[in-house]
């Protein structure tokens, strides 16, 4: 069997999870707009769930290449993205556990914003440090054949 008919069935799922949550809401009774908030929340939980359980599956079967995920172009490790990416994961699961644990929406912190911000302005600037470097040997390598031109014409 084809590994992109494998996953055929998780878009399926996902809607038959949705249609269900809306029709449990719907003979339910109450407020209509609270289980419009209700039916919004669970159907935005699944669609997540699933693309993220597809990006998983293609992931762990090899489809998605990881391997220049934190490096640079010359294989080199990127402290730099690797501490956005550890932020990043840190705070959406923090979140997502707050958002789990209550009803409402969390609010986060102004430190996580702040230490988020700082992590991704370090990877800004190494990016630019980087993009400089090479553009300053670039133009370097080019300089240096005219320089031999003059000479043999001298």
């Amino acid at each position: 069997m084809n590994e992109d008919k494998r996953l055929d069935w998780i878009p399926v799922v996902s809607l038959g999870l949705a249609v269900a949550v809306a029709l449990l809401l719907y003979f339910n009774g109450g407020d209509p707009m609270q289980h419009l908030k209700v039916l919004a929340a669970y159907v935005a939980l699944i669609l997540v769930f699933f693309f993220s359980l597809m990006i998983l599956v293609a992931m762990v079967r090899g489809r998605i290449d990881l391997s220049k995920l934190i490096s640079e172009q010359d294989g080199s490790a990127s402290i730099s993205r690797f501490q956005l990416l550890i932020f990043t994961l840190v705070i959406a699961l923090s979140m997502i556990f707050m958002l789990a644990s209550t009803s409402s929406f969390p609010e986060l912190p102004n430190q996580a914003l702040i230490l988020l911000g700082i992590s991704a302005s370090t990877y800004g600037v190494s990016k630019g440090i980087q993009k400089s470097a090479e553009m300053a040997q670039s133009q370097r390598s080019t300089d240096k054949p005219d320089d031999k031109a003059d000479a043999k014409g001298a």
